[in-house]
């Protein structure tokens, strides 16, 4: 392996020119400019509605035909509104994630943010009419070409009805978003990119580097690097542990505070919300965490074959991304951004040549941001842009093999957004659970790839090494993740937590799934995750135990389906907004997700890629 700086790797970066010229360019202005027009036209429409909307059951016949011809009009508006502004601030969040100190993007940012909750709030009557009306009157709006496409997401809505409060208190939720969550998360956003952490390694003069840096050691083959890595990232944040603690109780407490509201007919549950998000049952989620703690041991057992190979009793939790060392006579090297994707584009051919073209096109459009910076903020994910319907990866490469995987990860959320783009604009909108369908699909694709060709024990025991490290991630990590944030919200039910309260919470969290197998637990992780403190979303964190394995019940299917495989996956993919988990899942797999059989099922799959790990450790030692 080589140590090469991780400036040698780099990837390159994106190019979103094709949405605006800048920051500042009038194409920008004059987007946001007419989507505030809109919604001025919106809410004139809706002001004719919102009168309405108390007695949205028991309209007479001339009050429901004018009520649904308005809601009609009212929708066309926000539709054209709702894609002007989520462009303007899809360029503007890309901007902040490559410079967290932009502070042309920072003003720009609040303004849209301030402008989408003014949306929101416009267009709160129609959204309120439709949720509390008639499944009448609800049919006689669905009636139309334009709004016919809306019938599963407003099926979805009207779910909600017997928590709906008044419109004026909805609206008054939706008016107080951007300076309550919002603005908890967007300091939270400020803090990852502005934080810098002192690396001290020994022998060398320590430096000063960004979270996104400091977390690409963490992929580093020297353990003192990984290990300096580690403590500096979470001395920076213990620097900042008061304001992070404030972010989390102030998101928690208001969304608790919401669902208290929201109960006036029936019991609002912490996890309700994400749930309905996520478009899938308390059961299927019950099902799947049953099944995962009884493979929890196979997490474990990854740990423990990578501990033996690193020559440790444990690992440590700055261990967690340790790249395998070399063992034996290997070809495998740091592959650079171009043979990164390469790699990629040959794995994801493999299913069908399209998917292959699509990887390059990515690279030669410059879709993919990828270089080292010391403002850039830490983490990965993958975007696109409604106007133009093109997808853009955003992620820190340095080389790692933990890197390529999630270049493969967002390239796969990538190409999910692109066989999507002659959809209707409702039906793109998937959640979370089924998201992470095609990028671990895309993970496991390349990590397949990678094992098939293999030329030596090494090569075999470092490609396997990365395919079980995802077992240990998805069925310990995340787990992990659910377990803290639930005892998260059941503890700010009754009072504030303390940052000791949460170091304690989360030490609590990890021991009850690593268990020993590492030698301590990450006290900061809550600080350091980005994850628990998205304005937006509480859990994000179950939702990827679901794709991993739902993921490989799709992948399962390649072998039965043979030629006939490729049309299947994307039909699947398009089906996944405007269909809940387990209707996806019923139609295209044939499963129930409500037992414990289908996870079970897939965790064999996950089971074959650590007892392929085993035999790697044992190949090198022959």
């Amino acid at each position: 392996m080589t140590t090469d700086p991780a400036h040698a790797f780099a990837g390159p970066a994106w190019d979103n020119s094709t949405e605006y010229p800048s920051l500042q360019s009038p194409e920008l202005a004059a987007d946001l400019e007419r989507a505030q027009q809109l919604i001025k036209q919106v809410g004139e429409l809706a002001a004719r509605l919102a009168p309405l909307v108390p007695r949205a059951a028991s309209l007479n016949a001339v009050e429901a035909a004018e009520a649904v011809r308005v809601a009609q009009q009212a929708n066309g508006l926000q539709e054209q509104a709702s894609v002007l502004l989520s462009n303007v601030e899809i360029y503007i969040s890309c901007a902040l994630s490559v410079d967290a100190k932009d502070a042309v993007a920072k003003s720009l940012y609040g303004k849209a943010q301030a402008t989408g909750a003014a949306l929101g709030q416009a267009y709160n009557a129609v959204t309120q009419f439709l949720k509390l009306t008639t499944e009448e009157i609800c049919e006689a709006y669905l009636a139309t070409p334009t709004t016919m496409p809306q019938r599963f997401a407003v099926q979805q809505e009207r779910l909600l009805r017997e928590q709906t409060l008044s419109l004026p208190e909805e609206d008054m939720l939706i008016q107080l978003d951007v300076n309550g969550p919002l603005a908890w998360g967007n300091l939270y956003d400020n803090l990852s990119g502005t934080i810098a952490c002192e690396v001290a390694m020994p022998g060398q003069p320590s430096r000063m580097v960004g979270l996104a840096e400091a977390a690409s050691l963490l992929s580093d083959e020297r353990d003192e690097a990984r290990q300096a890595a580690f403590q500096a990232t979470n001395k920076g944040w213990e620097a900042h542990e008061e304001s992070v603690a404030g972010v989390l109780n102030a998101l928690a407490g208001w969304r608790l505070d919401v669902y208290r509201r929201r109960s006036r007919k029936q019991s609002v549950h912490f996890l309700d919300g994400p749930l309905h998000a996520a478009r899938m049952s308390r059961e299927t989620l019950d099902a799947m965490m049953a099944a995962v703690r009884e493979a929890a041991p196979l997490g474990r057992k990854v740990l423990a074959l990578q501990a033996q190979v690193l020559g440790k009793d444990r690992l440590g939790p700055w261990d967690l991304f340790a790249p395998c060392p070399q063992v034996g006579e290997t070809t495998w090297r740091k592959p650079t951004f171009d043979e990164a994707v390469a790699i990629i584009a040959d794995s994801y051919g493999g299913i069908h040549p399209e998917m292959g073209a699509f990887v390059r096109m990515m690279a030669e459009r410059r879709w993919i941001e990828g270089r080292v910076g010391p403002t850039k903020r830490p983490g990965a994910y993958c975007t696109h842009f409604p106007k133009s319907r093109t997808p853009r990866v955003y992620m820190t490469y340095s080389g790692a093999m933990r890197e390529l995987k999630t270049l493969a990860h967002e390239l796969g959320h990538a190409f999910h957004n692109w066989v999507m783009r002659d959809m209707p604009l409702v039906h793109t909108d998937y959640p979370m659970t089924l998201a992470e369908t095609a990028s671990i699909f895309g993970e496991t694709v390349v990590n397949t790839a990678l094992l098939e060709q293999a030329k030596s024990p090494g090569d075999r025991l470092s490609f396997a090494w990365a395919q079980a490290r995802e077992a240990e991630s998805l069925l310990l990590n995340i787990p992990a993740r659910f377990a803290f944030e639930k005892s998260l919200y059941e503890r700010r039910r009754d009072s504030t937590l303390t940052a000791a309260d949460l170091k304690q919470l989360m030490i609590d969290s990890w021991r009850d799934w690593y268990g020993d197998a590492l030698s301590e637990m990450d006290p900061m992780f809550w600080a350091s995750k980005l994850h628990f403190s998205i304005a937006g979303l509480s859990f994000y964190n179950f939702p990827y135990t679901f794709g991993y394995l739902f993921a490989l019940g799709v992948y399962a299917q390649r072998e039965r389906l043979g030629d006939g495989f490729f049309p299947a996956y994307v039909s699947l993919l398009r089906d996944t907004g405007r269909m809940t988990a387990e209707e996806v899942a019923a139609k295209h797999l044939g499963a129930d997700l409500t037992r414990p059989d289908f996870w079970r099922q897939s965790l064999a799959v996950s089971r074959r890629s650590v007892d392929q790990l085993e035999a790697s450790v044992r190949a090198t030692k022959t």
